[in-house]
């Protein structure tokens, strides 16, 4: 086989792999059906680096309120019964998985990875000079009702042990850290978690391809892989359009990975989970613009101050591949940003707020695949869902470290496409 190294999605977790094995020495070469990098999942991304939240979104109790979202037109997480027959085997899986042990173990693990990476993703902006709107202004976890109060300390005092640094604020103390919830209704409190930092992930993947280039890596974008090349048992590269390319593959295409490994017998249980976001001008509210990461875990919508803008993100919607914006959804992002902070509200222009949907591809436990699958020259880095962009740059030096051989900083096991029961085949 040849030394080239092709990498498949032009996303975080393509672009991140794209620099870090370029950065070894390897040849590489990214592939993307789009006209640039990030134009996918991670070009309008909520922006935050959150190691303090890292636990999946199938929470113990998750099958009841997905029962009910069959009901509940705007629910927060919304299943849709179309989806139902497409999502059987998988569901089953994600039930599974929120169990209280495993829903733990898998937070426990996914913390691991999301704070290497959060420190790495920092030191490489550091090296690179990397311009992205970047910023560690901490996280606030809003909380509403007593219940998710004791329930939010439960996890931080797990993962304080791994390290997680937090304070516990009351209704004064968020007013006193965060002066733009003053008029924020229903809250009891907070965490801050100080050592969250933000970014807009679309200016880092562009930063970093450009980094990639100069060390001697290949862009093929406008670019459709049809198909994966296979040799016997082993992958051999990519067929497009009009040609075949050989190398070792790296599949890092997000809710597209399934569909390319299938006809491999490598069975990937991603699913696509489609999130909404806003995104307003906010540059003339000056020192009244949010400072902190404003995360709303209930209603999965959070609010991040990138540079001059303001970013509202919010949802998961079980409904396939479409990527249509549902306007309803934006208008139900604005109503969270004004029942929480309405006099901002009053001063944004929400005609010229950008709409955008994107698929997050989201695993059936809740973390990613990251090393080599089990047909001979396939490699993983797929299946991040909520936290592409906290885990991409620790989960690239992951897979880098594995192609060549190196021994990783942090415990991988948890990750790997085939221990125990994550195996693919």
């Amino acid at each position: 086989m040849t030394d080239l190294t092709i990498i498949i999605g032009g996303g975080l977790a393509g672009v991140t792999s794209f620099y870090e094995l370029t950065a070894r020495g390897l040849p590489c070469l990214l592939i993307d059906a789009e006209a640039d990098v990030a134009r996918g999942t991670s070009f309008a991304n909520g922006g935050g680096l959150h190691p303090s939240l890292p636990d999946p979104w199938n929470n113990p109790g998750i099958g009841r309120h997905l029962f009910a979202s069959l009901f509940q037109r705007d629910a927060p997480m919304k299943l849709h019964m179309s989806q139902l027959p497409h999502l059987a085997g998988w569901g089953m899986a994600f039930l599974r998985h929120s169990a209280r042990k495993n829903y733990d173990a898998i937070t426990r693990a996914n913390f691991d990875l999301a704070e290497y990476s959060t420190r790495q993703t920092e030191a490489l902006q550091q090296f690179l000079n990397l311009d992205y709107d970047s910023a560690a202004p901490g996280t606030l976890k809003l909380l509403r009702s007593q219940a998710e109060r004791n329930e939010a300390l439960r996890l931080a005092d797990m993962l304080a042990a791994k390290g997680l640094h937090y304070e516990t604020l009351d209704r004064a103390d968020v007013q006193a850290c965060e002066p733009s919830l003053a008029a924020a209704q229903g809250l009891v409190g907070a965490l801050r978690f100080p050592d969250d930092g933000i970014g807009d992930a679309r200016l880092f993947c562009e930063g970093l391809a450009a980094a990639a280039v100069k060390k001697g890596g290949e862009m093929r974008l406008n670019t459709k892989v049809l198909s994966l090349l296979v040799a016997g048992d082993a992958v051999v590269g990519v067929k497009l359009h009009d040609e075949e390319i050989r190398g070792r593959v790296v599949l890092a295409a997000g809710v597209a990975a399934a569909d390319l490994a299938r006809p491999l017998g490598v069975r990937l249980p991603i699913r696509p989970a489609k999130g909404y976001s806003l995104t307003l001008d906010a540059g003339h509210l000056g020192k009244a613009r949010p400072h902190h990461l404003l995360v709303d875990p209930m209603q999965h919508i959070a609010i991040t101050p990138l540079g001059e803008r303001l970013r509202i993100l919010g949802m998961a919607e079980f409904v396939g591949h479409d990527r249509r914006i549902d306007q309803r959804r934006l208008t139900q992002l604005r109503g969270f940003f004004t029942a929480l902070l309405p006099d901002l509200a009053q001063q944004l222009d929400w005609e010229g707020a950008q709409g955008w949907a994107g698929l997050r591809p989201m695993s059936a436990d809740g973390r990613p695949f990251i090393g080599a699958s089990d047909a001979a020259g396939l490699w993983l880095n797929c299946g991040h869902g909520h936290l592409g962009w906290t885990m991409a740059v620790g989960s690239a030096r992951i897979l880098a470290d594995a192609i060549t051989g190196t021994q990783a900083e942090i415990d991988t096991a948890a990750f790997s496409p085939n221990a125990g029961q994550r195996r693919l085949r």
